[in-house]
Protein backbone atom coordinates (compact mmCIF):
# COMPACT_ATOMS: atom_id res chain seq x y z
CA UNK A 1 0.00 0.00 0.00
CA UNK A 2 1.42 3.59 -1.17
CA UNK A 3 2.33 5.88 1.52
CA UNK A 4 0.13 8.49 0.45
CA UNK A 5 -2.85 5.86 0.80
CA UNK A 6 -1.80 5.18 3.94
CA UNK A 7 -1.52 8.69 5.35
CA UNK A 8 -5.26 9.38 3.69
CA UNK A 9 -7.03 6.68 5.34
CA UNK A 10 -5.09 7.24 8.65
CA UNK A 11 -5.65 10.83 8.59
CA UNK A 12 -9.42 10.18 7.69
CA UNK A 13 -9.34 8.16 10.90
CA UNK A 14 -7.89 10.74 12.88
CA UNK A 15 -10.66 13.28 11.68
CA UNK A 16 -13.41 11.52 12.38
CA UNK A 17 -12.16 10.38 16.07
CA UNK A 18 -11.43 13.53 16.94
CA UNK A 19 -14.47 15.42 15.80
CA UNK A 20 -16.84 12.71 17.88
CA UNK A 21 -14.24 13.93 20.46
CA UNK A 22 -15.60 16.97 20.20
CA UNK A 23 -19.09 16.48 19.67
CA UNK A 24 -18.99 14.18 22.65
CA UNK A 25 -22.27 15.71 24.90
CA UNK A 26 -24.17 15.60 21.39
CA UNK A 27 -23.16 12.31 20.58
CA UNK A 28 -23.60 10.90 23.87
CA UNK A 29 -20.47 8.52 23.92
CA UNK A 30 -17.80 9.09 26.12
CA UNK A 31 -14.79 10.93 24.72
CA UNK A 32 -12.13 8.93 26.52
CA UNK A 33 -13.96 5.89 25.16
CA UNK A 34 -13.78 7.42 21.76
CA UNK A 35 -9.92 7.96 21.84
CA UNK A 36 -8.94 4.78 23.09
CA UNK A 37 -11.00 2.46 19.93
CA UNK A 38 -9.19 5.59 17.43
CA UNK A 39 -6.14 4.87 19.05
CA UNK A 40 -6.04 1.01 19.08
CA UNK A 41 -7.69 1.53 15.18
CA UNK A 42 -5.20 3.46 14.11
CA UNK A 43 -1.78 1.06 15.21
CA UNK A 44 -3.78 -1.92 13.68
CA UNK A 45 -4.62 -0.43 10.32
CA UNK A 46 -0.70 0.64 10.35
CA UNK A 47 -0.14 -2.82 11.04
CA UNK A 48 -2.28 -4.84 7.85
CA UNK A 49 -1.50 -1.84 6.14
CA UNK A 50 2.74 -2.43 6.12
CA UNK A 51 2.19 -6.00 6.24
CA UNK A 52 5.52 -7.76 7.35
CA UNK A 53 7.38 -4.50 8.57
CA UNK A 54 9.23 -5.39 11.35
CA UNK A 55 9.49 -2.48 12.82
CA UNK A 56 5.70 -1.25 13.58
CA UNK A 57 6.08 -3.76 16.42
CA UNK A 58 9.31 -1.86 17.94
CA UNK A 59 7.73 1.07 16.97
CA UNK A 60 4.25 0.65 18.96
CA UNK A 61 6.81 -0.40 21.73
CA UNK A 62 8.37 2.57 21.91
CA UNK A 63 5.46 4.27 21.92
CA UNK A 64 3.89 2.61 24.90
CA UNK A 65 7.08 3.42 26.66
CA UNK A 66 6.45 7.07 26.48
CA UNK A 67 2.53 6.76 27.17
CA UNK A 68 3.75 4.46 30.28
CA UNK A 69 5.68 7.50 31.62
CA UNK A 70 2.76 10.12 31.53
CA UNK A 71 0.19 8.19 32.59
CA UNK A 72 1.31 7.20 35.85
CA UNK A 73 3.07 10.48 36.45
CA UNK A 74 -0.63 11.60 36.22
CA UNK A 75 -2.13 9.22 38.32
CA UNK A 76 0.70 9.16 40.94
CA UNK A 77 -0.11 13.43 41.17
CA UNK A 78 -3.81 12.79 41.10
CA UNK A 79 -3.55 10.20 44.03
CA UNK A 80 -1.91 12.21 45.84
CA UNK A 81 -4.68 15.35 45.52
CA UNK A 82 -6.90 13.01 46.03
CA UNK A 83 -5.35 11.99 49.44
CA UNK A 84 -5.37 15.99 49.94
CA UNK A 85 -9.09 16.22 49.57
CA UNK A 86 -9.77 13.58 51.88
CA UNK A 87 -7.40 14.71 54.85
CA UNK A 88 -9.39 17.85 54.76
CA UNK A 89 -6.77 20.19 53.51
CA UNK A 90 -8.61 22.78 50.98
CA UNK A 91 -11.53 22.64 53.65
CA UNK A 92 -8.90 24.05 56.09
CA UNK A 93 -7.75 26.82 53.09
CA UNK A 94 -11.24 27.55 52.24
CA UNK A 95 -11.95 28.04 56.82
CA UNK A 96 -8.36 30.23 56.87
CA UNK A 97 -9.88 32.56 53.68
CA UNK A 98 -13.29 33.13 55.38
CA UNK A 99 -12.36 34.34 58.43
CA UNK A 100 -10.27 37.14 57.06
CA UNK A 101 -13.62 38.72 55.92
CA UNK A 102 -11.85 40.48 53.26
CA UNK A 103 -13.55 43.34 51.17
CA UNK A 104 -14.90 41.78 47.43
CA UNK A 105 -11.91 43.22 45.86
CA UNK A 106 -9.30 42.02 47.93
CA UNK A 107 -10.54 38.20 47.93
CA UNK A 108 -10.36 38.50 44.56
CA UNK A 109 -7.00 39.42 44.35
CA UNK A 110 -6.00 36.89 46.93
CA UNK A 111 -7.92 34.11 45.64
CA UNK A 112 -6.68 34.61 41.61
CA UNK A 113 -3.00 34.86 43.51
CA UNK A 114 -3.72 31.41 45.61
CA UNK A 115 -5.47 29.81 42.11
CA UNK A 116 -2.02 30.76 39.94
CA UNK A 117 -0.10 29.22 42.98
CA UNK A 118 -2.27 26.09 43.42
CA UNK A 119 -2.43 25.37 39.71
CA UNK A 120 1.46 25.42 39.36
CA UNK A 121 1.95 22.81 42.36
CA UNK A 122 -1.06 20.70 42.11
CA UNK A 123 -2.84 20.89 38.90
CA UNK A 124 -4.81 23.63 36.78
CA UNK A 125 -8.18 21.51 36.80
CA UNK A 126 -7.69 20.80 40.66
CA UNK A 127 -7.19 24.57 41.05
CA UNK A 128 -10.04 25.27 39.45
CA UNK A 129 -12.81 22.56 41.31
CA UNK A 130 -11.02 23.75 44.95
CA UNK A 131 -11.25 27.36 44.68
CA UNK A 132 -14.62 27.39 42.85
CA UNK A 133 -16.31 26.11 46.32
CA UNK A 134 -14.01 28.68 47.83
CA UNK A 135 -15.23 31.74 46.03
CA UNK A 136 -19.24 30.47 45.96
CA UNK A 137 -19.12 30.65 49.73
CA UNK A 138 -17.46 34.26 49.38
CA UNK A 139 -19.14 35.90 46.48
CA UNK A 140 -23.23 36.10 47.18
CA UNK A 141 -24.02 37.99 44.08
CA UNK A 142 -24.41 36.28 41.27
CA UNK A 143 -22.13 38.91 38.66
CA UNK A 144 -19.59 38.87 41.49
CA UNK A 145 -19.46 34.87 40.75
CA UNK A 146 -19.07 34.83 37.44
CA UNK A 147 -15.95 36.90 37.05
CA UNK A 148 -14.66 35.19 39.98
CA UNK A 149 -15.31 31.87 38.25
CA UNK A 150 -14.13 33.12 34.75
CA UNK A 151 -10.62 34.86 36.37
CA UNK A 152 -10.36 31.33 38.49
CA UNK A 153 -10.23 29.41 34.66
CA UNK A 154 -7.42 32.64 33.64
CA UNK A 155 -5.52 32.08 36.60
CA UNK A 156 -5.48 28.40 36.64
CA UNK A 157 -4.71 27.83 33.26
CA UNK A 158 -1.54 30.63 33.69
CA UNK A 159 -0.32 28.84 36.37
CA UNK A 160 -0.24 25.56 35.21
CA UNK A 161 2.14 26.32 32.44
CA UNK A 162 4.43 27.95 35.11
CA UNK A 163 6.01 24.79 36.38
CA UNK A 164 6.71 21.68 35.06
CA UNK A 165 3.63 19.35 36.77
CA UNK A 166 1.19 21.92 36.61
CA UNK A 167 -0.31 21.11 33.66
CA UNK A 168 -1.22 17.94 31.10
CA UNK A 169 0.92 20.33 28.69
CA UNK A 170 3.74 20.64 30.70
CA UNK A 171 4.09 17.16 32.06
CA UNK A 172 4.05 16.18 28.50
CA UNK A 173 7.02 18.67 27.01
CA UNK A 174 9.05 17.56 30.25
CA UNK A 175 8.78 14.05 30.06
CA UNK A 176 9.62 13.98 26.67
CA UNK A 177 12.76 15.66 27.75
CA UNK A 178 11.90 18.87 25.54
CA UNK A 179 12.95 21.07 28.46
CA UNK A 180 14.08 21.00 32.22
CA UNK A 181 12.41 22.10 35.38
CA UNK A 182 14.45 24.87 35.71
CA UNK A 183 14.27 25.70 31.93
CA UNK A 184 10.44 25.71 32.26
CA UNK A 185 10.40 27.61 35.31
CA UNK A 186 12.46 30.39 34.49
CA UNK A 187 11.38 31.08 30.91
CA UNK A 188 8.16 30.73 31.68
CA UNK A 189 7.33 31.94 34.95
CA UNK A 190 7.02 35.96 33.80
CA UNK A 191 5.00 34.93 30.68
CA UNK A 192 2.82 33.06 32.48
CA UNK A 193 1.91 35.96 35.57
CA UNK A 194 1.43 38.55 32.68
CA UNK A 195 -0.89 35.84 30.95
CA UNK A 196 -3.12 35.64 33.91
CA UNK A 197 -1.96 39.37 35.90
CA UNK A 198 -3.78 40.94 33.24
CA UNK A 199 -6.99 39.89 32.79
CA UNK A 200 -6.82 39.71 36.56
CA UNK A 201 -6.64 43.49 36.71
CA UNK A 202 -9.53 44.19 34.17
CA UNK A 203 -11.86 41.61 36.03
CA UNK A 204 -10.95 43.65 38.78
CA UNK A 205 -12.44 46.62 38.33
CA UNK A 206 -15.73 44.84 37.46
CA UNK A 207 -15.80 43.26 41.07
CA UNK A 208 -14.90 46.65 42.33
CA UNK A 209 -18.37 47.91 40.69
CA UNK A 210 -20.19 45.11 42.27
CA UNK A 211 -18.53 46.08 45.85
CA UNK A 212 -21.83 47.23 47.31
CA UNK A 213 -24.43 44.76 46.08
CA UNK A 214 -21.99 42.30 47.51
CA UNK A 215 -22.65 43.37 50.55
CA UNK A 216 -26.23 44.13 50.82
CA UNK A 217 -26.36 40.33 49.55
CA UNK A 218 -24.51 39.13 51.88
CA UNK A 219 -25.80 36.33 53.75
CA UNK A 220 -24.75 34.58 57.72
CA UNK A 221 -22.36 31.50 57.47
CA UNK A 222 -24.34 28.00 58.83
CA UNK A 223 -22.74 27.32 62.07
CA UNK A 224 -23.86 23.87 62.24
CA UNK A 225 -21.30 22.72 59.65
CA UNK A 226 -19.09 20.10 61.26
CA UNK A 227 -15.01 21.43 61.39
CA UNK A 228 -11.96 18.97 60.08
CA UNK A 229 -9.12 19.73 60.78
CA UNK A 230 -6.48 18.33 58.14
CA UNK A 231 -3.63 16.36 59.52
CA UNK A 232 -0.40 17.63 59.06
CA UNK A 233 1.67 14.73 59.10
CA UNK A 234 -0.01 13.59 56.03
CA UNK A 235 -0.35 16.93 54.25
CA UNK A 236 3.78 17.45 54.59
CA UNK A 237 4.21 13.78 53.21
CA UNK A 238 2.14 14.60 50.68
CA UNK A 239 3.78 18.26 49.76
CA UNK A 240 7.13 16.80 49.97
CA UNK A 241 6.26 14.07 47.38
CA UNK A 242 5.81 16.85 44.50
CA UNK A 243 8.76 18.08 45.03
CA UNK A 244 10.36 14.20 44.60
CA UNK A 245 9.91 14.21 40.51
CA UNK A 246 12.22 17.30 40.21
CA UNK A 247 14.89 15.71 42.11
CA UNK A 248 14.77 13.00 40.55
CA UNK A 249 14.92 14.18 37.27
CA UNK A 250 18.28 15.92 38.39
CA UNK A 251 19.69 12.27 39.10
CA UNK A 252 19.03 11.65 35.08
CA UNK A 253 15.64 9.51 35.93
CA UNK A 254 12.25 9.91 34.71
CA UNK A 255 10.18 12.02 37.18
CA UNK A 256 7.85 9.61 37.47
CA UNK A 257 9.67 7.44 39.71
CA UNK A 258 9.93 10.32 42.12
CA UNK A 259 6.23 11.14 42.54
CA UNK A 260 5.57 6.60 42.61
CA UNK A 261 8.00 7.11 45.50
CA UNK A 262 5.97 9.35 46.72
CA UNK A 263 2.86 7.96 46.49
CA UNK A 264 4.56 4.76 48.31
CA UNK A 265 5.87 6.43 51.11
CA UNK A 266 2.42 8.10 51.74
CA UNK A 267 0.48 5.20 51.26
CA UNK A 268 2.90 2.92 54.04
CA UNK A 269 2.22 6.24 56.38
CA UNK A 270 -1.49 6.03 56.09
CA UNK A 271 -1.27 2.33 56.30
CA UNK A 272 0.82 2.64 59.45
CA UNK A 273 -1.70 4.71 60.73
CA UNK A 274 -4.69 2.75 60.10
CA UNK A 275 -3.28 0.05 62.09
CA UNK A 276 -3.54 2.55 65.08
CA UNK A 277 -6.82 4.32 64.82
CA UNK A 278 -9.18 3.54 66.88
CA UNK A 279 -11.95 6.04 65.42
CA UNK A 280 -11.32 4.75 61.83
CA UNK A 281 -10.69 8.09 60.76
CA UNK A 282 -7.49 6.95 58.70
CA UNK A 283 -8.74 3.42 57.90
CA UNK A 284 -11.14 5.27 55.74
CA UNK A 285 -8.32 7.04 54.01
CA UNK A 286 -6.39 4.84 53.31
CA UNK A 287 -4.93 4.80 49.72
CA UNK A 288 -6.37 1.83 48.43
CA UNK A 289 -9.45 3.55 49.25
CA UNK A 290 -8.72 7.11 48.14
CA UNK A 291 -7.65 5.96 44.69
CA UNK A 292 -11.12 4.86 44.00
CA UNK A 293 -12.01 8.43 43.72
CA UNK A 294 -8.79 9.34 40.81
CA UNK A 295 -10.70 10.12 37.24
CA UNK A 296 -9.30 6.87 35.49
CA UNK A 297 -11.62 7.70 32.56
CA UNK A 298 -9.05 10.97 31.90
CA UNK A 299 -6.17 8.75 31.77
CA UNK A 300 -7.44 6.67 29.14
CA UNK A 301 -8.27 9.62 27.30
CA UNK A 302 -4.65 10.06 27.38
CA UNK A 303 -3.45 6.81 26.60
CA UNK A 304 -6.14 6.46 23.16
CA UNK A 305 -4.71 10.27 21.98
CA UNK A 306 -0.93 9.55 22.33
CA UNK A 307 -1.53 6.25 20.65
CA UNK A 308 -3.13 8.14 17.98
CA UNK A 309 -0.71 10.42 17.60
CA UNK A 310 2.21 7.90 17.92
CA UNK A 311 0.45 6.06 14.47
CA UNK A 312 0.50 9.34 12.66
CA UNK A 313 3.95 9.68 13.38
CA UNK A 314 5.20 6.41 12.84
CA UNK A 315 3.93 6.43 9.16
CA UNK A 316 5.50 9.65 8.87
CA UNK A 317 2.67 12.00 8.19
CA UNK A 318 3.07 14.38 11.13
CA UNK A 319 6.40 14.53 10.02
CA UNK A 320 5.25 15.47 6.30
CA UNK A 321 2.74 18.41 7.52
CA UNK A 322 5.33 19.79 9.80
CA UNK A 323 8.00 20.68 6.25
CA UNK A 324 4.48 21.57 4.06
CA UNK A 325 3.88 24.02 7.42
CA UNK A 326 7.76 25.09 8.29
CA UNK A 327 9.97 23.80 5.44
CA UNK A 328 12.65 22.02 5.29
CA UNK A 329 14.79 24.12 8.46
CA UNK A 330 12.32 26.46 9.44
CA UNK A 331 13.25 29.77 11.45
CA UNK A 332 12.50 31.11 14.89
CA UNK A 333 10.14 33.19 13.47
CA UNK A 334 7.97 30.52 11.68
CA UNK A 335 7.91 28.50 14.51
CA UNK A 336 7.07 31.33 17.32
CA UNK A 337 3.96 31.70 14.14
CA UNK A 338 3.18 27.98 14.42
CA UNK A 339 3.09 27.93 18.45
CA UNK A 340 0.66 30.77 18.02
CA UNK A 341 -1.48 29.26 15.68
CA UNK A 342 -1.72 26.52 18.22
CA UNK A 343 -2.56 28.55 21.12
CA UNK A 344 -5.47 30.20 18.92
CA UNK A 345 -6.55 26.68 18.05
CA UNK A 346 -6.26 25.29 21.49
CA UNK A 347 -9.33 27.57 22.34
CA UNK A 348 -11.24 25.11 20.91
CA UNK A 349 -9.36 22.13 19.88
CA UNK A 350 -8.36 19.74 22.79
CA UNK A 351 -4.59 20.72 23.44
CA UNK A 352 -3.71 16.83 24.30
CA UNK A 353 -3.62 15.84 20.93
CA UNK A 354 -2.45 19.61 19.63
CA UNK A 355 0.82 19.12 21.97
CA UNK A 356 1.13 15.35 21.42
CA UNK A 357 1.52 16.23 17.33
CA UNK A 358 3.57 18.94 17.84
CA UNK A 359 6.03 16.77 19.94
CA UNK A 360 6.39 14.70 17.01
CA UNK A 361 6.21 17.45 14.14
CA UNK A 362 8.50 19.44 15.77
CA UNK A 363 12.61 18.25 15.48
CA UNK A 364 14.89 17.31 18.26
CA UNK A 365 17.19 20.18 18.23
CA UNK A 366 14.59 22.92 18.78
CA UNK A 367 15.61 24.96 21.31
CA UNK A 368 13.82 24.47 25.03
CA UNK A 369 12.77 28.13 24.90
CA UNK A 370 10.63 27.02 21.91
CA UNK A 371 9.00 24.19 23.84
CA UNK A 372 8.36 26.68 26.94
CA UNK A 373 6.39 29.15 24.33
CA UNK A 374 4.28 25.95 23.22
CA UNK A 375 3.16 25.16 26.97
CA UNK A 376 2.32 28.57 27.24
CA UNK A 377 0.44 28.99 23.77
CA UNK A 378 -1.24 25.39 24.20
CA UNK A 379 -2.13 25.76 27.86
CA UNK A 380 -2.98 29.36 28.02
CA UNK A 381 -4.66 29.30 24.75
CA UNK A 382 -8.11 27.32 26.28
CA UNK A 383 -8.69 30.59 28.01
CA UNK A 384 -10.19 32.79 25.13
CA UNK A 385 -13.31 30.25 25.08
CA UNK A 386 -14.63 28.52 28.42
CA UNK A 387 -14.83 25.37 26.41
CA UNK A 388 -11.28 25.51 25.49
CA UNK A 389 -9.59 24.09 28.22
CA UNK A 390 -9.91 20.89 30.79
CA UNK A 391 -10.37 23.39 33.66
CA UNK A 392 -13.10 25.96 31.62
CA UNK A 393 -14.98 22.76 31.26
CA UNK A 394 -14.99 21.44 34.97
CA UNK A 395 -15.98 25.16 35.43
CA UNK A 396 -18.93 25.03 33.04
CA UNK A 397 -19.93 21.77 35.15
CA UNK A 398 -19.87 23.44 38.49
CA UNK A 399 -21.43 26.82 37.68
CA UNK A 400 -24.65 27.01 35.33
CA UNK A 401 -24.66 30.47 33.95
CA UNK A 402 -20.64 30.45 32.82
CA UNK A 403 -21.21 30.20 29.28
CA UNK A 404 -19.48 31.21 26.21
CA UNK A 405 -20.12 35.15 27.18
CA UNK A 406 -17.58 34.88 29.67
Amino acid sequence: MSHELIWTVLGGLFIIGYIAIVLEHKLHINKSGTAIALGALSWLFVSWAEKGNAEVGLALSHETQEIFGIVVFLLAAMTIVEVLVHYHFFDWVERKIMHKKLAPVQLFWLLGVMTFVFSAFLDNLTATLVMLQIGRKVYKHKDNFLIFAANTVIAANAGGVASPIGDVTTIMLWLAHKFTALQVITIGILPSIVTWIIPQFLLGKKIHMHKEIEAATETPQAVDTPIHEPYWPIVVVAGLAFTLPVAVNLMGLPPFLGLLAGVGALWVFIDILAKKDEVGHHKNSQVVKVIQNVDISTLKFFIGILLAVGALSHVGLLKELNTMIFGESPSIVRLIGGNTILGFASSVLDNVPLVAAAIKMFSDDIIPAIWVLLALTAGTGGSMLVVGSAAGVAAMGQVKDLTFGY
